[in-house]
Order: structure tokens, then C-alpha cells, then sequence
């Protein structure tokens, strides 16, 4: 019965087992996967508040500066004699800003943008003759020959005034240029075209500028946008260069009413250059529509992205992207997820191959500035390590723990393991039943004589050469021999499963003094896996899985396990 229990508690060690090695397993990957992640070089910062839609869409943004070629003529013949005065100005109207659809240079704004004043121009023109060519004081307007003024000469007062009206002895002549600069390292000015014939402030105008090709774009937004919309007025209130990036105002945007609405009053930007500005997406970047005209209460009118395309249409044009914008974003992109491996520098520097972009040339420089920060960084952390000798790096720590509790584990499964096995190997005590029948005569093989044969004893050996060659040499002359080929076979020790006979009890009637004698009795002996059955014999269990075996088993049916 103790040998029962002695395997049932083996058996129930077994699970313990299982789970550590289990356990051991799963924290060995996670030691590995830290120190792997540790290994690594430390994450770098990331810059959420960038986007490459809206990126993209800044690239592609253009000043739009509007003049006028003025050519006036004065006739004078009051005195009998016809005298002409002529004069060629420059007159400069306003700036908006616009923004490139197409890589070949198309630029969409507004007509409000681009329509001639008249009256400014006749303004202009007149202040600019009377006073440079004709040496006419002209008062009245603080200097700005954009407004009218008089003049405190009576012959000449007269003539001034005919010339602000435009009437038949002041001929006026003026010519409409657009003035296109675009956002670039270099500061650049390129004469565009007009392509579309607008009429109304708020039609689209559609310009074009030599140069392009690999010009960067803008995306328009679906035909049907949100009601509402979180958008951001972009543009430009100084000629655009690398040290003067575009305006931004957060604006509402209201498809329905077709308008923008803004904490700020919108009147002042427009003014001073962002009218006709894009209206863009700020979750995606694309152009919702063109700010349109000023309203009273500080909001300006939305000319929806549907009436852009509708004049490209009309035109027989399309919007299309560029080789610049994909290689662009795509640095943005790396730019935003921390320039990992200097990805972010390649992508820009290889879009500045195709445009000189000022805002690509600005994200460059803040990408080598960030490689050169990590890589100082590193070194940094290099330096320290080394100079540190009590010091741990962040990521070790978790890898030693890790490693000791490894370690633990191990021992925890070794000592389990080796009691299971010295418990199953050491002689057990305390009493036996007795068995119904004696055991069959040849049963037991040499050993030593108990020293009581009331009592039944547990032993485990191994089958050994020298433990073999005792068994032949008891076994000669006896009827009942055991003599087979594999104990005859010199092996090298092996393992062997345990296995358990019960000795039969001596009789209480009266002694055997001839059994007491004769070697082997009254005790319990081993027998090999090719030695017979006794009777009475106490099951046997795998050490290693703990299922029941059969005395003539080689191998554990469960587990594999070497028995004999």
C-alpha cells in the first residue's frame, strides 16, 4: 500500500512539473523579445501635429500679385498749340493667393482676385504723369497715388480731374498682368495666363505658369462634402520664402450656406493677401473650395471645390498630381513616424530634385536636425554605459529579472523532479498485506536474507551486468531456470521502471525452519523485465508520467520512458 502511495504522489507531482516547464517556456520568449526590443535603438520622437495631405497642400499654395501696364496720354491745346504728355506706369491693385491643381502649372483663385479697378488704375496713372512728368504738385491724398487728389495750380486743377474721369483729352490704355510667385527657396516671379473668361467676383479664375511639370499639387475634395466641416484658410500676407510660411485660420466650414466662419474677423487677411486662399480639410487636406467674397459680420463666401472643377471642365482641363507630391508626403509621413533610419532626409531630399520646394527644404533641415539628435542621442547613451560600470540600461533590467526568474524556475523543476525520483527510489516501511498465494518457486533470484519475514520490503535495482550474472549463476542446477537470451546479453546499465512483489507472510501455525534457511525467503526481491511474474505483485507506475506498467515493458506506452 505505501508503494501505492509513494507512485500516487508521484503522479500528482507530475502536473507541478508540466506547469513550471510551461511557465519556463513562456518567460524564456518573453526575456528574448526583451532583450531584443532593448537591443534596439530607443524610439524617436514623433510629430503628431503634422500631415502630409495638408503638407502637400501648403507646397503647392502661390502668391498672386495683380498690376496693371498703364499707358496714359494728356492733350493740352488750350493755349493754340497741342501739347501731348505721356506716361507708362506700373500700377500695382492687390495680392491674393491661389493654389496649383496640376503639375503643369495650373493655379486656381478667384475673379474678385484678378478683375482691373478702373478707377484706380486712372488714379494711379494720372498722380504719377502730373507729378513726374508734368511737375504738378498733387495734394490731398497722403502720397498714395492710388487716390485721388487736386492739385493748387488753377490751370492745371482742371486737367487733373478730367484725367481721374477719363474724359476724351486723357486717353488711358492699361494692360492686366498676373504676377505668380510661387513658394520656393529661390524667390521667383512668373507672368501667368489667363485661361478662362470669369465675369462674377466669386467665378473661378484659372491661371497658368511656364515652368511646370513636376510642380506640387493640391487634391480637391469630393463634390459632396460634410455640412460641416473643421477647415483651415491657408495663405500668404508677404511674398512667400523659406523664412515666410503661409498664413493658417482655423475656420467653420458651412457647405450648405457656402460659407467660412472664423474666431477671427477675416477681413484683415483677406486684405492683405489671403483672399481666394484655399479652404482646406484639416483631417485630410484637401481643398474644400476658394475663399470667396468678405462678408459683414467678418466671414467670407466659400466657392465650393464643385465650382473649380466645373471651370477646369469647362476649360477642357483636369487636376493631376506630380511626381513631387508622392515622394514628398511620403517623407512627411517618415517625418511624422520619427525619421526612423534617416528615411524622412531621403524622401525630401529626392522631392527637392523635382521642385524647389521652401517648405520641403524647411521639413529637410527639421529631419537632419532630428537624425543629428538622435544620433548624439545614442552616443551619449554609449558613452554613459561605458563610463557607468554600476550603471544598468533601461532595457537590461528586464532582461536580467527576466533571466533570474528563469533561473528559479530551473531549480524549482530540478528539485522537484529529484525528489519525485529519490521518494519513488527509497526503501519504503510499515506493513504490507500479504499475498493469498506464495510465490511461484524460481520467483526470486540472489540477494541477502531478511532479517524478518513478517515484514515485506520495497527495494529498487537496476539490471547491471554483475546483477545478471549472479542471477545465471543462482539459477544453475534448478529446474525452474530463467536462462534467456537477454540475460545473457552484457548491456550497459540502463534505467529501469520500479516494480514491486509482495512476500507472502510466514505461517503463525508453526515455523519453516527449512523455508527461514533457504536463501531468499521472506522477502521481496526485483526481477528483471524478462524475469517471471510473482504472484501477489504490486502494480508498477512510470516515474516520469506516472502511468501503470507491465513488468515485460521495454518502454513507457504514455511518455516514451525507458523501463528495461
Amino acid at each position: 500500500m505505501e508503494t501505492a502511495d509513494l507512485n500516487r504522489e508521484t503522479v500528482l507531482r507530475l502536473p507541478v512539473v508540466h506547469l513550471l516547464d510551461l511557465l519556463l517556456k513562456v518567460l524564456l520568449a518573453v526575456v528574448i523579445a526583451a532583450g531584443l526590443t532593448g537591443a534596439s535603438s530607443p524610439a524617436p520622437s514623433p510629430t503628431p501635429s503634422m500631415q502630409s495631405g495638408m503638407e502637400g497642400t501648403k507646397a503647392a499654395l502661390v502668391r498672386i500679385e495683380l498690376v496693371a501696364v498703364a499707358e496714359i496720354a494728356h492733350i493740352d491745346h488750350s493755349s493754340g498749340e497741342v501739347e501731348i504728355a505721356r506716361g507708362r506706369s506700373i500700377v500695382p491693385l492687390r495680392s491674393a493667393t491661389g493654389i496649383l491643381l496640376s503639375a503643369d502649372g495650373i493655379v486656381a483663385t478667384t475673379w474678385e482676385s484678378l478683375a482691373l479697378d478702373e478707377d484706380t488704375v486712372a488714379a494711379y496713372a494720372a498722380n504719377e504723369l502730373f507729378a513726374a512728368k508734368m511737375h504738378v504738385p498733387i495734394l490731398g491724398n497722403n502720397g498714395n497715388r492710388a487716390r485721388r487728389g487736386y492739385t493748387p495750380d488753377p490751370h492745371w486743377g482742371p486737367h487733373l480731374q478730367h484725367c481721374y474721369k477719363q474724359v476724351t483729352h486723357c486717353v488711358l490704355f492699361s494692360v492686366a498682368q498676373y504676377h505668380v510667385r510661387t513658394y520656393t527657396s529661390k524667390p521667383g516671379d512668373v507672368v501667368a495666363e489667363l485661361l478662362n473668361t470669369p465675369s462674377k467676383p466669386n467665378d473661378v479664375a484659372l491661371l497658368r505658369i511656364s515652368g511646370g511639370g513636376a510642380a506640387p499639387t493640391a487634391s480637391l475634395a469630393p463634390s459632396a462634402p460634410a455640412p460641416k466641416v473643421d477647415g483651415m484658410l491657408l495663405g500668404f500676407t508677404q511674398r512667400p520664402t523659406p523664412k515666410v510660411a503661409p498664413v493658417q485660420l482655423p475656420t467653420k466650414v458651412d457647405a450648405t450656406a457656402a460659407r467660412i466662419q472664423s474666431a477671427t474677423n477675416l477681413a484683415g487677411p483677406l486684405l492683405a493677401g489671403v483672399a481666394s486662399g484655399p479652404v482646406v480639410d484639416r483631417a485630410t487636406g484637401q481643398v474644400l473650395g476658394l475663399a470667396g467674397s468678405r462678408l459683414p459680420d467678418g466671414g467670407a463666401a466659400l466657392v465650393p471645390a464643385a465650382a473649380i472643377r466645373a471651370a477646369l471642365a469647362k476649360t477642357g482641363l483636369q487636376a493631376s498630381p506630380s511626381r513631387f507630391d508622392a515622394v514628398f508626403r511620403r517623407g512627411i509621413d517618415h517625418l511624422v513616424a520619427g525619421n526612423q533610419g534617416g528615411s524622412a532626409e531621403s524622401a525630401l531630399a529626392e522631392s527637392l530634385t523635382y521642385f524647389d520646394s521652401a517648405l520641403a527644404t524647411t521639413r529637410l533641415a527639421e529631419a537632419r536636425a532630428l537624425g543629428a539628435k538622435q544620433s548624439s542621442t545614442g552616443q551619449a547613451q554609449a558613452a554613459g554605459d561605458k563610463n557607468t560600470a554600476t550603471s544598468l540600461p533601461g532595457p537590461l533590467v528586464p532582461v536580467l529579472l527576466g533571466a533570474l526568474l528563469l533561473a528559479i524556475i530551473a531549480g524549482a523543476m530540478v528539485l522537484v523532479r529529484r525528489r519525485a525520483a529519490l521518494a519513488t527510489a527509497s526503501p519504503a516501511s510499515g506493513s504490507r498485506p500479504a499475498a493469498s498465494h506464495p510465490p511461484a518457486a524460481g520467483a526470486f533470484r540472489a540477494g541477502s536474507h531478511a532479517p524478518d519475514h513478517s515484514r515485506a520490503s520495497v527495494e529498487r535495482t537496476e539490471l547491471t551486468k554483475d546483477a545478471g550474472d549472479n542471477d545465471r549463476r543462482a539459477s544453475r542446477g534448478r529446474n525452474h531456470s530463467v536462462r534467456t537470451d537477454a540475460g545473457e546479453h552484457h548491456s550497459p546499465a540502463q534505467p529501469q521502471a520500479l516494480m514491486y512483489f509482495a512476500t507472502p507472510p510466514a505461517p503463525e501455525s508453526k515455523p519453516n525452519a527449512h523455508a527461514s534457511a533457504q536463501p531468499g525467503a521472506g522477502e521481496t526481491r526485483f526481477a528483471g523485465p524478462l524475469a517471471p511474474r510473482a504472484v501477489g505483485e504490486v502494480p508498477a507506475f512510470c516515474f516520469r508520467c506516472g502511468r501503470q506498467v507491465q513488468a515485460e515493458w521495454r518502454f513507457c506506452v504514455s511518455c516514451g520512458q525507458r523501463i528495461g
